[in-house]
């Protein structure tokens, strides 16, 4: 039987862990719908980009705003809790150190994957109107590894879930 403060801790997590699971799952959805709403205009080049209707921006928002909400969630919530979780552990630890360990125990497909969409994570929400190209490749490059980016939030979210019967 686990003494009061872990039993508290484990309730706590778990139910840390369920409302990421519930937020991020509203994001997919939505990013997934916007994924299909503009797949006929890629891949971007400026003319593209510049020729989307104002609809067609707001869904291209809604996408890349979807696909931060997730990234975020998942490095500051989802994560970092299932980590303390799993290993009973809520020492503070180094970012890198948590997600090669949530690798090994199968939450995380692969951490360079992770660090790869952190990276077009960063280049979106630090876009600037002189690097529309860099911007265009970023989105781009998100557009055609979505699949992975899903595939790596659906394992963790599958493996939180399961971990928390």
């Amino acid at each position: 039987m686990l003494a009061p403060r872990e039993y508290c801790l484990n309730d706590t997590l778990k139910s840390t862990v369920e409302s990421a699971i519930a937020e991020n799952d509203s994001h997919l959805g939505r990013m997934r719908w916007a994924r299909t709403a503009l797949s006929g205009h890629f891949p971007l080049d400026e003319g593209r980009l510049a020729g989307l209707s104002d609809e067609k921006r707001a869904i291209l928002d809604q996408f890349l705003y979807r696909f931060t909400k997730i990234q975020d969630s998942m490095g500051t919530r989802l994560l970092p809790t299932l980590y303390n979780f799993l290993e009973g552990d809520d020492n503070p630890r180094p970012f890198l150190d948590v997600l090669n360990r949530l690798e090994q125990l199968g939450v995380v497909k692969s951490q360079e994957s992770w660090q790869k969409f952190r990276e077009l994570r960063n280049n979106i929400a630090y876009e600037y109107p002189e690097s529309v190209v860099k911007t265009i490749a970023t989105i781009n490059t998100l557009f055609e590894d979505v699949e992975e980016f899903f595939l790596l939030y659906t394992t963790a979210r599958q493996a939180g879930s399961d971990r928390l019967r």
